[in-house]
């Protein structure tokens, strides 16, 4: 074999055996940002949803629906985001524990609330 032969062989054994960095999907890392910040979001409202029902004033309907509401919205587009990435364990495992958070919220209306789903 001769030497250049050779060396060209080299170097195409060298270029495959170096890896290559896998390019990033910037567009599912914004979606998994944003499923992350919807989810804190829907966090913070349940807090403020138990909060009221410890107050001991009577609870004000409109604004628990209101609550209710706004972390059910968060739950559907966390799932929206997720149908987009199918195969994303992580995203899919996001839009499982929203959608159990909304069923969980619905559930803590008090009976002399009336809230209508939008």
């Amino acid at each position: 074999m001769s030497p250049r032969l050779l060396a060209a062989a080299l170097l195409a054994t060298i270029a495959c055996a170096v890896p290559r960095s896998v390019p990033r999907d910037t567009a599912a890392d914004a979606d998994r940002a944003a499923a992350l910040a919807e989810d804190r979001r829907a966090d913070d409202l349940e807090r403020a949803l138990s909060a009221l029902s410890l107050e001991e004033k009577p609870l004000d309907c409109a604004h628990v629906c209101e609550l209710v509401e706004q972390i059910c919205d968060l739950s559907r587009r966390i799932c929206l985001i997720s149908e987009r990435h199918e195969g994303d364990a992580g995203l899919a495992a996001r839009c499982a524990a929203a959608e159990q958070r909304c069923r969980r919220s619905r559930d803590r209306v008090p009976p002399g609330c009336s809230c209508q789903p939008r």
